[in-house]
C-alpha cells in the first residue's frame, strides 16, 4: 500500500519523495518527444522501508525521540569496533598504497585471511579461490541469490525473518516460499514441513543464524538436523552468519552451519557490520563450502566471479586491513560488547514481564533484538489493535519507535534492537508502560497511570483526614502505598 507522504516527510528542497513516486503510471512521461520509462526495478520495496515511511512524521514533538528500531549497533556511540581495527585501518588510508582498484573478486590477502579464518576442523582448508569480498552483507545474498536465479528458481526463506530475503529475491526474479520459526521451541526450524515445501524448482533454502528478528541461537544438534534435512532434499544452504560469534551464552556458542553439513554446499555470508560493529566500513564476503564441488561444477562459483567484475568490490584499503582485523586477539572487546548486549537483554525481558499484554515467547540468546508478542485482546480498539497500530500509535503518542513484526512477516510481535545505552532502554520501556497501560482493555479506569497515582494519594490523605490512626485504614507510612 502506498501512502501519501505527510508535510513534515517532504524534503525542503520541494522534491517528490520515493513514496510519492510509486504512485507514478506505469506508463512513464511522454511529452514533447520524451519517451522515458523506469525499468520494473521502480515497483521494488524493503517491507521495512514501506512501513516506516508511512510513520514518517508522526512522533510526538513534545517528546524526545527514542529509536528502537535501527539495526545500526554504532548510533549511539558506546558500542564501537576494536581499536586495532580502527587502527589497522587507519594505517592502511595513511599508507597510500592502496588508492588504486585491487582484484574484482577482492584483494588476495583479504581473501586468503577470510579463508584462514572459516576454515573447519576435520574439513578440506578453504582457499582464497573459496572466498568473494563484497559490499558489505548485503551485495554477499544479492550475489548468491543472483547467481542462483534460473528460470522458475525459487528459494525457501525463514519466518519471521529479515525482509531484505525477499526484495532481492524480487529484485533477482526469484520466487520465495515461507518456512514457519518455532516460537514456543527457541525459533527453531519447523523441520519436517521443509519437504512439503521443496519442488524441483527450489534451488536453496536460506538459514539465519543468529537470527533477526529472533534472536535465536541454534543448537548442535538443531544444526545437524537442519543438514541433514537439507542433505535428504539435495538442497544448498544459504548461511546468513552476520551475526557470528553475537551469543550470551557460553553454553550456546555460535557455530557454523557448514561445520555440521556434509555433502550440503553451504554459501555463508557475513561482515564487519555487526561482529566487530562497523556497518559504515560496507565490507563483507562470501564464503563457499563445496567440498564436493557441487557449486562448482553447476558454475555457481563462476556466476559469483563474474558478478565481481561488475560490482569491483569494496574500498581497497578496508580490504587491506582485513588481515590484521581478523587475526587480532579481541577476547575483552567482544565480551564487554556481549555483556552490555545481554543486560540490555535481560532488562527488556524483565520490564516486559511487567507490562500488560506483552510477552516474549522465546528468550534471545544472541544477535541484537528481542522480539516482543502482543496478546492479541489485551488492547482496546474499534477496528483491532495490530502490530502495526501499535507501532504508529506509540510512536505518535510517545515518541517511541518500534518495528511491527508484519514488517518480518510476524505479525502480532514487536522488534525492538537491544543496542541502546542503558539510560535510554530504561525511558523507553517507561514510555512502553504506560502506553500499554494507557490502552489496556483490562483496565477499568480512563486515566493515565500518573492521573491514577495522583488520585490514589489525593483520597488516602481524605481518609486519613477522616479517620484516626487506630482505625486500621491507614498505613502508617502512607508512602508505602502503592
Amino acid at each position: 500500500m502506498t501512502v501519501e507522504a505527510s508535510s513534515e516527510a517532504r524534503p525542503a528542497s520541494g522534491r517528490r519523495s520515493v513514496t510519492l513516486e510509486r504512485r507514478k503510471s506505469l506508463d512513464g512521461y511522454h511529452r514533447d518527444g520524451w519517451a522515458v520509462r523506469a525499468s520494473a526495478v521502480r515497483e521494488l520495496c524493503n517491507p521495512i522501508r514501506r512501513i516506516v515511511d508511512e510513520m514518517v512524521g508522526l512522533a510526538n514533538p513534545e517528546k524526545g525521540l527514542i529509536s528502537l528500531a535501527q539495526g545500526d549497533p554504532t548510533v549511539f556511540g558506546h558500542l564501537l569496533p576494536p581499536k586495532a581495527a580502527v587502527e589497522e585501518v587507519t594505517r592502511a588510508f595513511g599508507a597510500y598504497s592502496h588508492n588504486g582498484y585491487t582484484a574484482s573478486a577482492g584483494a588476495p590477502a583479504a581473501r586468503s585471511a577470510v579463508a584462514k579464518r572459516y576454515s573447519l576442523p576435520d574439513r578440506p582448508a578453504l582457499r582464497a579461490e573459496d572466498v568473494f569480498m563484497t559490499i558489505g552483507c548485503s551485495e554477499a545474498l544479492s550475489h548468491v541469490i543472483a547467481a542462483m536465479a534460473v528460470e522458475g528458481a525459487n528459494v525457501l526463506l525463514p519466518r519471521p525473518g529479515f525482509p531484505l530475503y525477499e526484495t532481492l529475491c524480487q529484485r533477482h526474479g526469484v520466487a520465495y516460499k515461507f518456512y514457519d520459526l518455532d516460537g514456543e521451541n527457541g525459533w527453531e526450524i519447523k523441520l519436517d514441513a521443509l519437504t512439503d515445501l521443496r519442488d524441483e524448482h527450489t534451488v536453496a533454502i536460506v538459514v539465519n543464524n543468529p537470527s533477526n528478528p529472533c534472536g535465536a541461537v541454534y543448537s548442535e544438534e538443531h544444526l545437524r538436523g537442519i543438514c541433514a534435512t537439507c542433505e535428504t532434499l539435495r538442497l544448498p544452504i544459504i548461511a546468513d552468519e552476520v551475526y557470528e560469534d553475537v551469543a550470551f551464552d557460553a553454553t550456546r556458542p555460535f557455530l557454523p552451519i557448514a561445520q555440521f553439513s556434509g555433502r550440503v554446499p553451504v554459501m555463508s555470508v557475513s561482515a564487519l557490520s555487526k561482529r566487530w560493529l562497523a556497518p559504515g566500513w560496507r565490507l563483507g564476503w562470501l564464503v563457499m563450502h563445496d567440498y564436493d564441488h557441487i557449486l562448482s561444477t553447476a558454475g555457481v562459483h563462476m556466476a559469483i566471479n563474474n558478478l565481481c567484475q561488475v560490482s569491483l568490490g569494496p574500498a581497497a584499503p578496508i580490504q587491506a586491513a582485513v588481515p590484521a582485523i581478523l587475526e587480532a586477539r579481541e577476547e575483552e572487546w567482544l565480551q564487554t560488547t556481549l555483556d552490555m548486549l545481554r543486560v540490555a537483554s535481560k532488562y527488556c525481558i524483565d520490564r516486559c514481564s511487567r507490562v500488560r499484554g506483552l510477552s516474549v515467547p522465546s528468550e534471545p540468546q544472541g544477535a541484537m533484538y528481542v522480539l516482543l508478542k502482543m496478546r492479541e485482546d489485551a488492547f482496546t480498539e474499534e477496528e483491532g489493535f495490530t502490530d502495526v497500530t501499535f507501532c504508529k500509535r506509540l510512536l505518535a503518542e510517545e515518541s517511541v519507535l518500534m518495528l511491527p513484526g508484519t514488517c518480518f512477516h510476524a505479525p502480532g510481535y514487536l522488534r525492538l534492537v537491544i543496542t541502546v545505552p542503558e539510560d535510554e532502554l530504561e525511558r523507553a520501556w517507561d514510555r512502553i508502560e504506560c502506553f500499554c497501560e494507557r490502552h489496556s482493555s483490562e483496565r477499568k479506569f480512563t486515566d493515565s497511570p500518573k492521573d491514577l497515582t495522583e488520585k490514589l494519594k489525593s483520597s488516602l490523605t481524605f481518609v486519613d483526614s477522616c479517620a484516626s490512626s487506630d482505625d486500621g485504614l491507614m498505613p502508617s507510612d502512607a508512602s508505602a502505598t502503592g
